[in-house]
């Protein structure tokens, strides 16, 4: 199988250290990367054994199995769409455009037969996570009362000036980066989840964008209640799914978020224990340094039992559905 990426930043990067697993594998027989931006990368890139393509014609005289699109969100739709035109299985990254509208426009370029495209959300490849969402698609914890979402990122001095905080390039502000994963965390959990409520802060950054939102949304007696911020200053991430029969709880996110620990506990487990904390399971430990990995391995081969699906374009689009009504309450 032959893999292209366009776009050699940091998630391209990224990209391409996962296609160098997944070659060692035998999953991957060769792979390219695209990226007039960063022509200086090249040798860098040949030195792992990827070619290089200067120009996007070259791309698609490699002819790819997969192009993998990783570039900033203002140019990722328009190219997204031109490489369909030729390109049977693409994997863009998250988000699905920058509005409704560019999604409905993606959508609309992947309805061919022999087309696939999916969105790269890999929060889902997570392993805390992939193993809370399968426990709560089991039922594992018996009807869901609430599921709490909090992620918030500790950033640095002049982050401002990235593409990321441009209101026009990113297409909003936390809300959609990094929100739009949580968003896509809720719709796994509950596709019929709806909006109740939303609040939004902005002000230190000043670039136009809203940097801590709060959302109540609900789906039948489910609560769910997510915290997206840019102005946190320690990196947190933490996902709660609480239900009539138990719980799981799911902490980090790896880097400067610490390792990501999954614990799950049962309704009074104290009753067989010093404590409840003492009752409570361990899952999985994880820097969650696969993620990538994981969700390409699963998407090239094209089996998801027991993990977690990639995202299709028609689930990204519902995505894009919730955000835009997210945004248009703020």
């Amino acid at each position: 199988m032959k893999v292209a990426v366009i776009g050699y930043g940091l998630i391209g990067r990224e990209r391409v250290r996962a296609l160098v697993r997944l070659r060692e594998e035998g999953i991957v027989s060769s792979f390219a990367v695209h990226d007039p931006f960063a022509a200086a990368e090249q040798a860098k890139v040949e030195g792992l054994g990827g070619a290089w393509c200067a120009a996007l014609a070259d791309v698609r005289a490699y002819q790819p199995d997969w192009v993998v699109i990783a570039t900033p969100h203002d140019t990722a739709v328009e190219l997204c769409i031109e490489v369909l035109g030729w390109a049977e299985r693409v994997l863009m990254e998250k988000p699905f455009g920058r509005s409704l509208a560019e999604a409905e426009k993606l959508r609309a370029a992947s309805w061919g037969v022999k087309r696939r495209l999916h969105v790269g959300f890999n929060y889902r490849f997570f392993p805390g996570i992939s193993a809370a969402l399968i426990d709560a698609r089991a039922k594992r914890f018996g009807e869901l009362v609430s599921v709490n979402m909090v992620i918030g990122h500790g950033g640095s001095p002049g982050m401002e000036k990235g593409w990321k905080f441009d209101p026009i390039k990113a297409g909003g502000g936390c809300l959609i980066d990094p929100g739009i994963h949580l968003l896509d965390l809720c719709h796994c959990l509950a596709p019929d989840v709806s909006l109740e409520s939303i609040h939004a802060w902005s002000g230190f950054w000043k670039t136009g964008i809203e940097e801590e939102t709060h959302l109540l949304l609900r789906s039948g007696r489910t609560i769910f209640n997510v915290q997206v911020s840019v102005v946190r200053w320690r990196s947190v991430f933490r996902l709660e799914l609480h239900g009539t029969e138990g719980y799981g709880i799911v902490t980090g996110r790896g880097r400067s978020y610490g390792p990501m620990k999954y614990v799950r506990g049962r309704r009074w487990g104290w009753q067989n224990a010093a404590n409840q904390e003492a009752s409570e399971e361990t899952v999985n430990v994880s820097e969650c340094d696969d993620s990538f990995v994981d969700e390409m391995r699963v998407l090239f081969s094209g089996t998801w039992e027991p993990v977690l699906a990639p995202c299709t374009a028609a689930e990204a689009l519902e995505v894009m559905r919730l955000y835009e009504t997210c945004k248009t309450r703020l």
